[in-house]
């Protein structure tokens, strides 16, 4: 998979088995920000993830540069696909994260007592996802992993607003972007550098024209990247 970020689109509703949204973003993470934020792709072409259906502690919590470190080892410098339907006020990509072995990363960040199954969001995906983190986090809270070992965790939107979301109640099985054909495009984002991250920001390479027209860079050993502007 090119190290610069491309996006597709689908008619399929399911990727690794997991009913996700009809857009898909492929490319290789660079830098990830927290236990549930992430860029992908090249300078030229970046595009900051927020994983949906969690939420990771906040740097300054208890866990959340151990949260934060988990998703590095599971994706940073790799290769990842992103299935999304929506942004976010930032004008994040919000979506579901899967490697190339088919790991589903939002799950598993839940699964290892890391973040929970953020329930203010939880009618966006189907039920059968919804069973799923509330499996995997009723797992992690009955062992006390991660953040489960505190006596009383403060959960992160708590920690940022002082309040508790309304969690609303689904009465549909399906999620809300399987009956979507038509979303709206995003574009490249660029992210915020800051001390806390792990990983860097690609430098910018020189984007080269070939004969037909087709766009590339240049690897470290000489090869043509397509795609990579």
């Amino acid at each position: 998979m090119a190290s610069g970020a491309t996006a597709s689109e689908t008619q399929g509703t399911t990727l690794c088995g997991v009913d996700v949204g009809n857009k898909l973003l492929e490319g290789l993470v660079t830098q990830v920000h927290d236990g549930d934020t992430v860029t992908l792709g090249s300078a030229a072409s970046a595009y900051q993830i927020r994983l949906d259906s969690i939420d990771a502690p906040e740097l300054a919590q208890p866990f959340g540069s151990l949260s934060q470190a988990a998703l590095a080892k599971a994706v940073l410098g790799k290769s990842v696909e992103v299935a999304y339907s929506k942004t976010d006020q930032y004008g994040r990509i919000v979506g579901a994260v899967f490697t190339d072995s088919c790991q589903y990363v939002n799950l598993d960040q839940v699964a290892v007592g890391l973040a929970w199954f953020y329930k203010a969001y939880q009618c966006e995906i189907s039920e059968a996802a919804r069973n799923q983190f509330m499996q995997a986090q009723n797992k992690a809270v009955q062992e006390k992993a991660g953040l489960w070992a505190q006596s009383d965790p403060e959960a992160p939107w708590f920690y940022r607003n002082g309040s508790e979301p309304v969690t609303p109640v689904c009465t549909r099985g399906v999620s809300v972007w399987s009956a979507n054909s038509a979303l709206t495009s995003v574009g490249p984002t660029t992210p915020a550098n800051s001390a806390g991250n792990i990983g860097s920001a690609a430098s910018p390479q020189t984007c080269y024209t070939g004969p037909r027209g087709g766009t590339y860079t240049l690897t470290a050993s000489g090869n043509k990247n397509y795609g990579g502007c």
